[in-house]
Formats: structure tokens, C-alpha cells, sequence
């Protein structure tokens, strides 16, 4: 009796065991397909990401004006005329001509204290093929000067087409929250206004990189 009893105690645990691994492995099946999914899905975002961006995901489109024969202008938001945003935005251009507006010079109130010298420094944007935006990075975003700038802007087609190339520049190696904040806005605004947003550099060899990119080399 007690033979017997152990006997079927035994038959359970091995039946109890193989029906565990049995269902390990149909778990393992369904989910490894899964997996692979999830890894060439990452894999789709990556290549995404290398055509037309970057590595975070940013995108960015073609310039559609390539050479010197364009009007290129700069707009410097930096308090400084001369400072670090212009000496990349010069090896940036390498030697292009173009035009420097500098935010610092212009008298710009936050909105809802009057125009001031907006409209003197859009007139100077329009019509350009290739704006270059530069700023500082103050807080871990844009400068003032270039915000409310922005902030007085109002939704036309003055600037649709032209190629657009921005510098993010700070004392920090990694700027990527100025970056990420800076592109955010940057990017809404090229898309309200037809803008082809060309990319985002930070140091000497970034700003060297968009250089060839800005001639189609």
C-alpha cells in the first residue's frame, strides 16, 4: 500500500517536471520571435536615425541650397558680437560671405511690450537660402536674446525654403539638454515656416562636418 503510494507520488513529480519544461520552452518560443521583433525594430530606428539624422533620434533634411551663390545670413543671439557662437559660425562658413545679425545691437521687448526692432531684423532674414541661427547656452537652453525673438514671430511664408543651420554653443563638452531644448523649438519653427532644418553643431569639427554638408561635399 505504502509502495504504491510512493509509486504515484513519484509518477506525479516527473509528470509535474516534464510539464514545467515543457512549458519553458513554449514560453521561449513565443517570446524569442518577440525579441527579435524588438531587435530589429531597434536596429530600423538606428539606420532611421543615420539617414537624415542622428543617433538621438533627431531628424533633419537635406540642404536644397548648396554653394556659395546664395544669401546666407547669421543670426548671432549671443551678447557677445565677436565671442565663441561666432568664431564657429566663421568655421562654419569657412570663408562664404555672408551677413551677420547680431541680436545684441537691436532692441527687442518681451511680447506685449511693442514690436521695437523686430521687424528691422526680419527684414534682414528675408529672402535668405541659408540662415545660420547661433546662441550661447545659458541654463541648459537658448539665450534670452534668441527667444524672444522667436516669441514675436508670426507664421508667414518669408522664410519657406531656405536651409537652416543651427550652433549651440557653452563652456560644458556635452550640451545635450541645450541641444534637445534648442532643437525642439527650432524644429517647430521650421516646420511652421518651411524651413529645411540641415543640423545642429556644437564644436570646431561639428561645425567643419556641416560646412561640407552646406557645399555638397
Amino acid at each position: 500500500m505504502a509502495k504504491n503510494r510512493w509509486k504515484a507520488l513519484a509518477t506525479l513529480a516527473v509528470a509535474l517536471l516534464l510539464g514545467l519544461g515543457l512549458g519553458a520552452l513554449i514560453c521561449y518560443a513565443a517570446l524569442e520571435p518577440s525579441s527579435a521583433l524588438d531587435q530589429t525594430r531597434v536596429r530600423t530606428q538606428e539606420g532611421a536615425a543615420m539617414l537624415g539624422g542622428d543617433k538621438a533620434g533627431r531628424a533633419y533634411a537635406k540642404p536644397r541650397h548648396i554653394g556659395a551663390a546664395t544669401k546666407k545670413v547669421f543670426l548671432n543671439a549671443s551678447r557677445n558680437v565677436d565671442g565663441n557662437t561666432s568664431s564657429l559660425v566663421k568655421e562654419l562658413m569657412g570663408g562664404q560671405d555672408y551677413k551677420q545679425v547680431n541680436l545684441a545691437e537691436y532692441h527687442i521687448p518681451q511680447v506685449g511690450q511693442g514690436d521695437g526692432d523686430f521687424n528691422r531684423v526680419w527684414e534682414q532674414l528675408k529672402g535668405a537660402d541659408v540662415i545660420v541661427i547661433g546662441t550661447p547656452v545659458y541654463w541648459s537652453n537658448m539665450s534670452g536674446y534668441l527667444k524672444t525673438f522667436i516669441d514675436h514671430v508670426d507664421v508667414n511664408d518669408d522664410l519657406k525654403g531656405a536651409d537652416l543651420y543651427l550652433i549651440v554653443q557653452g563652456s560644458d563638452s556635452d550640451q545635450t539638454r541645450a541641444i534637445n531644448a534648442t532643437y525642439g523649438t527650432l524644429d517647430r519653427v521650421a516646420r511652421r515656416f518651411g524651413l529645411n532644418l540641415v543640423g545642429i553643431a556644437q564644436s570646431k569639427d561639428q561645425a567643419q562636418h556641416l560646412q561640407a554638408v552646406m557645399l555638397g561635399k
